[in-house]
């Protein structure tokens, strides 16, 4: 599988899931791909990183479900600090877009991954929403 060309102005990607095991996974198949991934378990201190250095990252993947802050509140403050940032939901519940549209209004069913989830999926939503940021810029 040939890795696709790190792309210096995509900046980070932020993955933000409670599940360490779910999060290495993750960051070891997007690294795979060329991009730069920061993990965190506590989304309160995602959420600090992010606010210190907002310009950091480009997209922001995140479970919903999570103690302390859920990820549609995660992803509430951080549009509020900057809107453009991209966000995709990743959950093991059933949900469907109307539901997180009506807490996330940002969201769209592109944005949603639903656990268990391919690998290649995250990717592909990753890919494309990054996709769509180069070209609204």
């Amino acid at each position: 599988m040939p890795l696709l060309p790190l792309v210096s102005d995509n900046g980070r990607i932020m993955v933000v899931d409670d599940e360490f095991d779910i999060l290495m996974i993750i960051r070891r198949y997007l690294e795979k791909w060329g991009y730069i991934v920061d993990t965190f378990t506590n989304p309160l201190y995602a959420y600090q990183i992010f606010k210190g250095n907002p310009d950091r990252y480009s997209l922001v993947l995140t479970d919903i479900r999570m103690p302390e802050m859920t990820g549609i509140r995660l992803a509430n403050l951080l549009l509020e600090i900057r809107p453009e940032t991209k966000v995709v939901i990743m959950t093991a519940y059933e949900v469907t877009p109307d539901e997180l549209h009506s807490q996330l209004p940002t969201i769209t069913h592109n944005e949603i991954l639903q656990k268990p989830f391919r690998l290649a999926q995250i990717c592909n939503a990753v890919k494309k929403q990054l996709a769509t940021n180069k070209t609204t810029v």
